[in-house]
């Protein structure tokens, strides 16, 4: 499923966007998903992890999102995952900026040399051609020095689909303030769908990033965990005020769903 521009995602969040609170959070409004993070090395080793992997079809469009430290296994996990998952996305991390994933030299670390983080996208794309599915990235403004404008051109050259960038460097985690103008330095460079994220705390943050960065897309991560109504309110550009009830019946409902899929880990 092809990239409409006004989209709001879901952002990936380790331990959190599982299967069944992507699946309300679509319900809700969101109009595109990713799955949790999964390496690449695990999935060459040991296959693909069942309760990071699964999605239904009502999760669609659907990224598998995947991280490793080179080219090659990178593109490997993903012809793994393409063969039998057939998601719409394989999105490639160069954000995550977790100290043990920054210890592999994988995800975020990357970030520090944008013509390797090329490499791995054109080695991912021309493996997944034969399969029809597209590569996305997960990025943020550098590993310490800010140089998002290169890491933009370095992906597009390696035929990229499109880019979610977060307005913040590796180094800073989510300390500081996101650098929204950053996001529209990075649009004007670009030639691919760009998707804001960084400090959307509710759905008029939502509107306002639209506004501010002309980005093609938002995503929204640590405010949808509190809040998933979050996509509804912007859709209905208005607060809603939910419930106990309601908040209680999301609960049940999704761990009801949880069941489907949690114990078919391998």
């Amino acid at each position: 499923m092809k990239f409409k521009k006004g989209e709001v995602i879901l952002a990936p969040m380790a331990s959190y966007t599982h299967s069944a609170f992507r699946r309300l959070c679509r319900r809700l409004g969101a109009d595109r998903t990713y799955t949790e993070l999964i390496s690449a090395v695990g999935v060459i080793r040991n296959g693909i992890p069942v309760k990071l992997a699964y999605f239904t079809e009502e999760e669609r469009p659907i990224h598998v999102q995947v991280f490793g430290s080179n080219p090659e296994e990178i593109a490997k996990a993903s012809v793994i995952i393409a063969k039998e998952l057939k998601p719409d996305f394989i999105d490639v991390n160069f954000g995550c900026s977790v100290p043990k994933v920054l210890r592999n030299k994988a995800a975020g670390y990357m970030l520090q040399c944008p013509p390797m983080m090329g490499e791995v996208i054109k080695e991912t794309v021309e493996a997944l051609k034969p399969y029809g599915i597209p590569v996305s990235a997960k990025i943020r403004l550098g590993f310490e020095k800010d140089e998002v404008e290169k890491i933009v051109e370095e992906l597009q050259k390696a035929e990229v689909s499109l880019i979610a960038i977060h307005a913040r460097t590796a180094k800073q985690g989510f300390s500081g303030k996101a650098l929204w103008h950053r996001i529209k330095d990075a649009k004007k460079v670009a030639s691919v769908p760009i998707i804001g994220s960084g400090d959307v705390k509710n759905w008029k943050d939502i509107e306002r990033m639209f506004e501010e960065t002309g980005c093609d897309g938002v995503m929204v991560g640590r405010a949808a965990l509190s809040n998933p109504w979050i996509f509804k309110e912007y859709k209905e550009r208005r607060d809603i005020k939910v419930s106990l009830k309601e908040r209680m019946d999301f609960i049940l409902e999704e761990l009801s769903m949880m069941t489907e899929y949690m114990s078919r880990e391998k």
